[in-house]
């Protein structure tokens, strides 16, 4: 049975990863607050293409890579270049972008090892992607002067930084048992 990929949540999907170098440009132009109303209105539609993947029964293989590639994409950008821009602190900007080295990684190698990859991001994995989103949308709202957070940025920036850590030494338990697992498994095996 073969998926069909056109279809309204992937299209959304699409629309979220060509926002990326818009909002890109728009942050790199100082325009910030289009760049915080694209970056949001983006953001919101990682929701919005899931809950209809589910209720409209369009879940496919290419959607939810879509999904993946466009939330990493549009949170790894703007992080760096908020980060380029001089506010987002760079221990900050390191720590999530290694947890996310580390998930891929961690993957990769099970993959290879494996032979399959089944990824189900875990409820502290979807916090830690709300918190950095969050944190992004306030740091482009502040910027935008729709908000003030100046009060509010150090312990958010020590949220964030917590929830990361925590979050990848999480996967790195994860994958590590499914490693061992599935060693056990191909020792298990006869020859």
């Amino acid at each position: 049975m073969r998926e069909r990929v056109f279809n309204l949540p992937n299209v959304i999907s699409m629309l979220r990863l060509a926002a990326v170098p818009v909002v890109a440009w728009l942050i790199l132009q100082g325009r910030w607050e289009p760049a915080c109303w694209l970056f949001l209105a983006a953001a919101v539609s990682d929701g919005i293409d899931g809950l209809l993947a589910r209720w409209l029964n369009q879940m496919t293989q290419l959607g939810a890579a879509l999904d993946t590639v466009a939330d990493k994409a549009l949170g790894v950008v703007t992080l760096v270049l908020l980060t380029l821009v001089g506010v987002i602190p760079l221990w900050v900007t390191l720590t999530i972008l290694l947890r996310d080295s580390i998930i891929v990684l961690g993957a990769l190698s099970y993959r290879g090892m494996a032979g399959y990859l089944e990824i189900h991001p875990t409820w502290l994995g979807k916090t830690h992607m709300f918190a950095e989103f969050a944190l992004l949308a306030l740091v482009l709202a502040d910027l935008a002067r729709l908000i003030s957070i100046d009060a509010w940025l150090t312990p958010l920036f020590g949220v964030v930084f917590f929830i990361a850590v925590v979050s990848g030494v999480q996967y790195v338990w994860i994958w590590s048992a499914k490693a061992r697992h599935e060693r056990a498994l191909q020792r298990s095996k006869p020859h």
